[in-house]
């Protein structure tokens, strides 16, 4: 009797077991995530047609030994190949699963197709072709240990495909795992309840609830089978078996299905998909933001009493999408308490975080994969609403600081005639966030939880400030920019992000315009505690040369040009910062035929130098090994030789302003004073006032030489 091994996706082998039991399987066994059973090759077709779980079906055609390359062999040799298949039909093998003997599945996989084709051979027959991509007849062998079980791909391509879906939009979800969110829903038990998707996306939702509440077996629009090629096929007791199947479709029973989506697009390709599913008609497709009045006004009009909701929100997987996926489920959970009190609600999200803020208690949660991505879904009875009290539970400390910081920082910020400045700067241990305005937009940096802090729980707090920041500050959700902060390493903190934006947007300091990258970079193109440091360099600039070094984005060198510098010249290694500095002084209307932009290493470039200046502005990093230097930068060891440099370029009577940010450093004030430099320490009064509470955040020097 035939042996299979049906197989499906995490988190689904026991709705798979029993749905094997209810189409009339028998012995069935669980064994990870994988079905067995052995019987006749109906029950065998039957699954594949109709099972809504299943990712394959497979055939075993032998089990045996696989303890090394000889072993093998030998058990795919045991195979009857010439029964199997017609040497004409192309093949190919693949292997999961490896021992101590067997390290490579692709090694493996190569002894199989050498055990088939040698079979051939040696029963006289033409030599079979292997194909790598699309074959009549597909070959897969599991090792475990010392074992190995050979198989025919029965079914074929994946059985989570059911062939209407051509576009799966931005975030598809696997077609046998939204079975899965309609079977635990519950809403089988009486499909002439409402059911409603409020993400609807590509409609894959919505479609299979359709499928299933007009019993359409899962793979009628499949029409290419493993088996097709295969020469123990029996296509009478297929077609007998496909036709059980489609006598039961009930194209005549009443759902009432809803799905919206807030893009027009995606509802489009909904639509598109349910007409290729044959559906189109059971379904209401709406384009509406899930917290609009429109979701509530359909079921008014529905005049049902209770329901099933059913959704894939929004995951917030990329750090930038957080503070919107955040406040989202906050808003959702409200809406449901208010507007849809006794309905239940399913939902699958990977950020099981997030579904606290819900403020529901679910009924159950199952472990389950979508695709790569570890999730949970979850059921619950929605109960009403206790009153609009949710947001004012959520972190209230950190809410009663930042309202604090922003109403004493807005009237100093409009003082220093900026609209860029820091709100908040982990005030408060459980909150170890930095929190800055840039005009109309706000950037979030998570610093590193200490290690006494579990994950869990310090993603929990983001969430909170992420949920709560935007409202207080009175941002949009869609401008803020949410950034992991840590003590980086060389370049690391100047890593760019994996999707580049390159999206800029204009801040002001004073006369200064600034073009700052909230994306794209860990630093955003301006430093906020440098604000008065500039300020300086603005006002002792006028008729000077100014030098700048390590000069990043070139703001200093705007302020020195916009404070009457007769020239200034910017120096930095990275192209990217120079052209970007470049771009700052077009925004500022500041011609640079007087001014210079070159790249290089600065300690290096200092020495190469024959030029002399007035002015002399160094920011150095605390360290760095950037392979564009000839050596590595420590500033604590190398400021003397830096500075000694910047005295042989300094014109008589001249000024260095030197600065840094290593918390730890100490100026060699001797070595200093033997170069014939006065020194004055002017990091008070260099501290700009959003950083007041932290005087230790950088240190700043004018360094004066003799006239």
């Amino acid at each position: 009797m035939p042996k299979f091994l049906v197989t499906s996706s995490k988190g689904l082998e026991n709705l798979l077991h029993d749905e094997l039991v209810e189409l009339g399987v028998q012995n069935v066994k669980l064994s990870g995530s994988s079905v067995l059973f052995e019987d006749d090759l109906a029950l065998g077709y039957r699954v594949c047609y109709r099972s809504r779980f299943a990712n394959r079906v497979l055939l075993e055609l032998n089990h045996g030994d696989a303890s090394n390359k000889e072993a093998l062999y030998q058990t795919a040799s045991a195979i009857d190949w010439t029964m199997q298949f017609d040497p004409k039909s192309a093949f190919n093998v693949s292997v999961q699963g490896t021992n101590g003997e067997l390290r490579n599945t692709q090694f493996s996989a190569q002894v199989i197709k050498d055990a088939v084709v040698d079979f051939f051979e040696e029963e006289g027959f033409k030599r079979p072709n292997v194909e790598k991509g699309f074959a009549d007849i597909r070959i897969q062998a599991r090792i475990n240990r010392k074992q190995v079980s050979i198989y025919l791909d029965f079914s074929g391509a994946s059985l989570h495909e059911r062939g209407y879906r051509e576009d799966a939009g931005r975030a598809p979800l696997k077609e046998n795992l939204a079975a899965a969110l309609i079977s635990r829903s519950g809403w089988l038990a009486d499909t002439s309840k409402p059911l409603c998707d409020f993400f609807c996306g590509s409609g894959t939702l919505a479609i299979e609830a359709a499928l299933m509440g007009q019993n359409i077996p899962a793979q009628y629009k499949r029409f290419h089978w493993g088996f097709d090629a295969w020469m123990g096929h029996r296509s009478a007791v297929f077609e007998e078996e496909k036709a059980q199947a489609d006598a039961l479709i009930n194209k005549d029973v009443s759902l009432n299905i809803f799905a919206s989506d807030i893009n027009g697009q995606e509802l489009d390709t909904a639509e598109s998909n349910a007409i290729k599913a044959d559906v189109r008609d059971a379904i209401q497709f709406v384009k509406a933001d899930v917290l609009s009045n429109k979701v509530k006004n359909f079921w008014k009009k529905a005049g049902q009493a209770s329901g099933h909701i059913i959704i894939n929100p929004p995951y917030g997987e990329r750090l930038e999408e957080l503070s919107q996926v955040a406040n989202l489920y906050l808003d959702l959970g409200q809406k449901l308490k208010r507007e849809f009190a006794d309905w239940h609600l399913t939902i699958i999200t990977s950020a099981q975080e997030l579904l606290k803020f819900l403020k529901l208690s679910a009924d159950k949660k199952y472990k389950v994969k979508n695709a790569t991505l570890d999730c949970v879904l979850a059921t619950y009875q929605i109960e009403a609403s206790k009153g609009d009290e949710i947001r004012q539970t959520i972190a209230e400390e950190f809410q009663n600081r930042l309202k604090k910081n922003i109403k004493k920082l807005a009237p100093l910020a409009r003082k220093a005639d900026t609209n860029a400045y820091r709100v908040y700067d982990a005030d408060l241990p459980n909150y170890n966030v930095a929190i800055d305005l840039y005009a109309d937009h706000c950037v979030i940096q998570e610093y590193a939880a200490p290690k006494s802090v579990p994950e869990h729980v310090a993603e929990q707090r983001l969430n909170e400030v992420l949920i709560t920041a935007p409202s207080i500050l009175n941002i949009p959700g869609a401008n803020v920019h949410v950034k992991t902060r840590r003590k980086q390493k060389g370049k690391e903190q100047y890593q760019r992000a994996e999707r580049k934006k390159n999206k800029l947007i204009e801040v002001f300091e004073g006369p200064a315009k600034f073009l700052v990258n909230l994306d794209d970079y860990l630093d955003t193109g301006l430093f906020l505690d440098h604000r008065d440091i500039r300020q300086l360099v603005r006002e002792k600039a006028k008729d000077l040369s100014v030098l700048n070094l390590f000069s990043y984005t070139c703001a200093v060198s705007v302020h020195a040009a916009i404070g009457g510098a007769k020239q200034v010249c910017s120096v930095d290694l990275s192209k990217t910062y120079l052209n970007w500095g470049e771009q700052n002084f077009e925004a500022n209307g500041i011609k640079n035929r007087n001014h210079k932009f070159e790249r290089g290493d600065c300690v290096n470039w200092m020495k190469m130098q024959r030029r002399q200046f007035d002015l002399i502005f160094i920011d150095p990093p605390s360290f760095s090994n950037s392979k564009k230097m000839s050596d590595v930068f420590d500033v604590q060891r190398d400021h003397i030789e830096l500075l000694t440099d910047a005295k042989q370029r300094l014109n008589d009577g001249g000024t260095i302003i030197f600065s840094n940010n290593l918390r730890s450093f100490k100026l060699d004030e001797a070595s200093i004073n033997e170069l014939g430099l006065t020194i004055e320490d002017v990091s008070k009064q260099t501290l700009p006032f959003d950083f007041a509470r932290n005087p230790k955040i950088r240190q700043c020097w004018i360094l004066k030489a003799d006239s």
